[in-house]
């Protein structure tokens, strides 16, 4: 083989070698990424579900609409995700579907019990039930089951605990509500540290004895009336061993396997007066 032949292959072959090498080290550094790269997981805020059309508005919407949007999120390639999965992807790298979607129910309405678990179990969906404790204790006392007003009752709830469409969520004991005196769990203005501490943690706490008493189980879902919270109440939640918290700001939620990214996640209100078309695309999901 002559000198300049000689020169040629050698070319070549380090031609082939760098590629080679620039191709594996291209592919391991996109492996990484992907593995490494936080996902968008948007999490819908439902109320009240109603078959009454009139009564549709900011905070109900009826389980026509909300079939449709199950149906939709389906066909756009979502996959009802539980918050059991969500935990075990983010503690554990437990795998997850293919665009994710969380689903969420506030304030623990009869309505739901009726009519959206049914739905959910038709679809193979799952569900976060987030529960006042005065109001289950208030109607569990009366009896009363209303698609209008009325909420779910200790026996309702019971009957869902080992539900695989269900999960609850402590939606406060008794700080649903608007007043001089408190803004759902958020810390007044000019209130003392430790007597905001003292009232949240207080309150948190009866809801999660009256939960326990009732159907043995803990929960690690906090939910925030009107998503009015403090910086206090989310160092207690935690201490207390919650390991998801839910506001009601909107937006997508950035997951990764960090722990932190479960605590105040945002949701998108369902609004009833649109459809799942409209509504979604608004969302731009």
């Amino acid at each position: 083989m002559n000198y300049k032949r000689r020169i040629f292959v050698s070319l070549i072959f380090f031609a082939i070698f760098f590629f080679a090498v620039s191709v594996i080290g291209n592919f391991e550094a996109v492996t990484t990424f992907e593995e490494d790269t936080p996902f968008d997981l948007p999490i819908l805020m439902y109320h009240s579900v109603n078959p009454d059309k009139t009564r549709t508005g900011k905070y109900v919407i009826t389980p026509e609409n909300f079939e449709s949007d199950l149906e939709y999120l389906e066909n756009c390639g979502y996959t009802s995700i539980s918050a059991k999965q969500l935990i075990k992807y983010v503690y554990n790298k437990e795998p997850l579907p293919d665009k994710p979607v969380l689903l969420t129910f506030d304030d623990g309405m009869y309505n739901n019990f009726k009519y959206v678990v049914p739905i959910l179990k038709k679809h193979n969906a799952h569900a976060i039930f987030s529960v006042v404790g005065a109001y289950t204790d208030e109607y569990s006392e009366n009896n009363i089951t209303n698609d209008n007003y009325s909420y779910m009752r200790w026996c309702d709830i019971g009957s869902l605990v080992d539900s695989e469409n269900v999960e609850f969520g402590n939606h406060s004991y008794n700080f649903h509500s608007i007043s001089a005196l408190r803004h759902g769990s958020r810390k007044n203005k000019y209130e003392a540290t430790l007597d905001y501490i003292k009232i949240f943690d207080e309150d948190m706490q009866q809801m999660q004895t009256q939960f326990y008493s009732n159907c043995s189980f803990r929960l690690i879902i906090y939910t925030y009336p009107y998503g009015a919270y403090s910086k206090e109440s989310e160092r207690v939640l935690q201490k207390n061993g919650f390991i998801i918290t839910l506001s009601c700001i909107e937006g997508m939620n950035k997951i990764s396997h960090n722990k932190n990214c479960l605590y105040l996640m945002k949701r998108f209100n369902r609004h009833g007066n649109m459809t799942s078309d409209e509504f979604f695309t608004r969302k731009k999901l």
